[in-house]
């Protein structure tokens, strides 16, 4: 029995593509890709949980994913899930990995004072030990799973975002003042190691999805995807272009094009990140609590200038929906959400389903297809 309940070849997978081809590719007028991430289907044959070891674990839980994708009529293709890629580079920099909340990894400081950076020599990539679970990961759902459906490019942090676990918060935002020309060889340092490491992560896989987590993907190199979550946040403006697009646009080079991945409401740098070479597309999370949407396509808002130059992804999370719209996500979409990006072109854009996830989602993607097309 295969543990894949779908074929990639699927007609209705190939439609949600060519929607997504489109959306990338800006095509005036294109059928807006509308997707929902909730839904699950474990593998029926999958093993006891108490047996597994932590490649099977890991395999049950990117088949349940890849799954649910397949299951419902909606425009996120599967995908074969790898893993998430933030602390895999502060590690190579000596970063102790320790697991918090939800047994997420996260890295603790390796450096203490902004000189030692000089000293610091990353480990080649594949030696460390996120990094060699990743590399024995894809070898085992390769082997496994063949490689008809791609696998998920893993998300690459910004310089600026690995620094901050490098350093610690304190050390860096000081080091922007006390020490800026350590702070950039540490920089220059990661923004290298990081192309070399993203380079080998693509090589090992037979089938790679682009741009990779984050954003739906297709089996096309269409770029890669970059998380840029602190600078683009904590950063005003003068400082992201001295401390992050520098670093950003190096790595934007090395690969063609960039999908910028950030939460919270970065609009304050989102005219900086245009200037990104090859930015492609960005994500937004939207909502009254998290990225304010302009009132309309016409005011004088950042937003606005991205949406006319670049493929936008707008979603939601629970901190989006604030008190307002809390347990009402398609009061937001009606009242909030979709009244904004209609007041204007929606060339490029790629919409979240306003859920809920499992039985609901067909009716839930359904209504924001009509909505769209009303």
């Amino acid at each position: 029995m295969t543990l894949l309940n779908f074929q990639w070849s699927e007609a209705r997978i190939q439609a949600s593509c060519r929607r997504l081809r489109d959306a990338y590719g800006r095509k005036p007028g294109h059928e807006v890709p509308v997707f929902e991430l909730g839904y699950r289907l474990p593998a029926p044959d999958a093993p006891p949980p108490q047996t597994q070891s932590e490649l099977e674990r890991l395999l049950g839980d990117a088949v349940a994913w890849a799954n649910g994708l397949a299951a419902i009529d909606q425009d996120w293709p599967p995908m074969i899930n790898t893993l998430n890629g933030v602390p895999h580079v502060p590690q190579a920099f000596g970063c102790n990995i320790v697991r918090g909340a939800r047994d997420v990894p996260w890295a603790e400081p390796a450096v203490g004072d902004i000189m030692q950076v000089y000293h610091l020599k990353p480990a080649p990539p594949g030696t460390t030990p996120l990094l060699r679970l990743l590399s024995e990961w894809i070898d085992f759902a390769q082997r496994r799973l063949g490689a008809d459906v791609p696998f998920w490019t893993m998300d690459l942090q910004s310089p600026f975002s690995v620094a901050e676990q490098v350093l610690g918060p304190d050390l860096l935002f000081t080091s922007m003042f006390d020490n800026p020309k350590a702070l950039h060889h540490l920089l220059g340092m990661i923004a290298d190691y990081s192309i070399e490491m993203l380079q080998w992560h693509i090589a090992q896989m037979e089938h790679p999805g682009f741009p990779g987590r984050n954003f739906p993907s297709l089996s096309e190199n269409i770029g890669i995807c970059l998380a840029d979550d602190t600078p683009l946040i904590m950063l005003g403006p003068d400082h992201y272009r001295e401390f992050s697009l520098p670093y950003n646009a190096r790595i934007a080079r090395a690969f063609g094009a960039v999908h910028i991945h950030s939460c919270g409401n970065y609009a304050h740098n989102l005219d900086n990140l245009l200037a990104t070479p090859g930015i492609r597309s960005i994500q937004v999370h939207a909502g009254p609590n998290e990225f304010l949407l302009p009132a309309t396509a016409q005011d004088d808002h950042s937003l606005n200038r991205a949406r006319a130059k670049v493929t936008y992804l707008v979603d939601f999370t629970p901190v989006s929906l604030g008190d307002a719209y809390r347990g009402r996500p398609r009061a937001m979409y009606e009242e909030y959400v979709l009244p904004r990006l209609k007041s204007g072109n929606l060339d490029g854009l790629i919409l979240q389903s306003c859920g809920p996830a499992g039985s609901g989602s067909d009716s839930a993607v359904d209504w924001v297809r009509r909505q769209v097309a009303r």
